[in-house]
């Protein structure tokens, strides 16, 4: 049997309102009625939450892990929010693997070495909490048109320099992508640090599928330029190709932001002409990381289209 999660609205003097909350929930959060509770209005609801102690620390033990599931680590750690990684070993580590752990302030922004010594090293992450989710999005999406306009660029006229250009670029997006994923974490588990009022736990879903969507393009824009320049294809096919993309992600931003519905049927009938182009180019591994591109901007079609579904 569904149990009654209703309560009733009661007005005390002085104009305010009172619920009463279930014991149960009480017992289970070793809360008493002196206990301090988080109130959080959310997209107009209002969200309880017991005050906790987050657990923002974890340590990575390097005898046991290879130097790139320790990387692997540092970067999942980041992007969920942990706000302090220890890397320890019994032995010395090398400057070498230092130089490479080092390395990762270039892609991870906010992290920083806070400590370190023979046998370990010690990273912190400086969070900047006033955000802005929607308008960063919207920045980075734009950031990923211009390399797609820009691989565009290299179709029509194929150049070596152009193509390490744009990959450098796309290496460079991969630091505010890095960025975005941590903060969508970090509001999702900590809503009391947040104003963020018109955003449900629901479209915070979405804006971290969709991310994941135009980080998963992000990989294929850089793969597809270090291709690029070695393929013996006509231009004309290829430019039209890089065209209808350009056409459907600017397209998909638009169904994604905006809930411009009317723009679907179009963009999947980009999608079969993409696949119809692709069977008949000579270069398979580039035609295969452009209908990838392609499907990511179908991905992103997908996710406004969830986005726009509301109860």
């Amino acid at each position: 049997m569904e149990k009654d999660t209703r309560r009733r609205i009661q007005k005390i003097k002085g104009g305010s309102y009172i619920i009463t909350l279930p014991p149960d929930w009480i017992r289970r959060n070793n809360l008493d009625a002196k206990s301090e509770v988080f109130v959080i209005e959310k997209d107009g609801e209002i969200i309880i939450k017991p005050t906790k102690n987050y657990s923002d620390k974890k340590s990575i033990n390097l005898d046991s892990n290879d130097i790139d599931t320790v990387k692997y680590l540092i970067n999942v750690y980041y992007m969920q929010g942990i706000v302090e990684i220890l890397v320890e070993s019994k032995s010395t580590i090398s400057a070498e693997i230092k130089n490479e752990l080092k390395n990762l302030q270039l892609y991870l922004p906010g992290l920083y070495v806070e400590s370190e010594s023979f046998n370990y090293i010690k990273f912190r992450v400086q969070d900047n909490l006033t955000i802005n989710l929607i308008d960063e999005m919207k920045n980075f999406s734009q950031k990923l048109l211009t390399l797609l306009e820009d691989l565009e660029k290299i179709v029509n006229n194929p150049n070596k320099e152009m193509a390490l250009d744009l990959r450098n670029r796309a290496d460079d997006l991969y630091k505010p992508y890095n960025l975005l994923i941590r903060k969508i974490a970090l509001i999702s588990q900590k809503e009391e640090q947040f104003l963020l009022k018109g955003i449900s736990t629901r479209d915070l879903i979405l804006y971290a599928i969709a991310m994941r969507d135009m980080g998963r393009m992000l990989s294929h824009i850089k793969t597809a330029s270090t291709i690029i320049t070695e393929c013996n294809e006509s231009v004309e096919e290829l430019s039209k190709l890089t065209t209808i993309i350009i056409t459907m992600f600017k397209e998909a931003l638009e169904v994604f932001f905006d809930q411009k519905l009317e723009n679907i049927k179009d963009i999947r009938e980009k999608m079969r002409q993409i696949n119809k182009i692709t069977n008949n180019i000579l270069c398979k591994e580039l035609g295969k990381e452009l209908v990838r591109i392609g499907s990511y901007c179908i991905a992103l079609m997908d996710d406004g289209v969830h986005m726009s579904v509301k109860l």
